[in-house]
């Protein structure tokens, strides 16, 4: 399985330039990886709900990622068999030049520390509020990722908040 570095193939052109998709299986493949970032949110809610925070926490860090390898596709125009993206990538392939979203890439790096872990500490003592509020910038984020990749709004992320967010 060949792993695919995105050091050399990041283009520096704004996110907003959006690609006509002459090959569908590219526009497929970034839609199912935008679908599966929607599913673990819903689960992620899922989880809050029954208190199970930790788990609750991972599924938003793999959202996240999940996203960012939908803007992997988008921005190459390619389906490697797997991605790995670092911290760095996470940077070059976020960033644009109308946003630099360093806040984005931060947050990222936070969710993924706070899950690996290596902060047991700090997730023992997590209050139901401070949950809510990594669930619901999670899913902010994820709304402003895809804003970028899908023009059609129908098509877009759609919030897990939408009506009533913490239920």
């Amino acid at each position: 399985m060949k792993h695919y570095s995105l050091s050399n193939q990041l283009h520096s052109e704004a996110d907003f330039k959006l690609p006509k998709y002459s090959d569908n299986h590219i526009l497929n493949c970034m839609m199912d990886f935008q679908k599966l970032a929607q599913y673990q949110m819903q689960l992620a809610q899922m989880m809050r709900d029954h208190n199970q925070w930790l788990n609750c926490l991972i599924l938003c860090d793999r959202a996240m990622f999940s996203m960012a390898k939908a803007i992997y596709v988008h921005r190459n125009q390619i389906m490697p068999l797997s991605i790995s993206l670092s911290m760095n990538d996470l940077l070059r392939l976020i960033r644009s030049d109308a946003e630099p979203c360093l806040d984005m890439v931060l947050f990222m790096g936070t969710m993924h520390y706070l899950v690996s872990g290596e902060e047991e500490a700090s997730r023992e003592t997590m209050k139901l509020e401070e949950v809510d509020m990594l669930l619901y910038k999670t899913d902010s984020i994820l709304e402003r990722l895809s804003r970028r990749i899908i023009t059609n709004p129908s098509k877009r992320y759609p919030s897990i908040f939408k009506e009533n967010p913490f239920n």
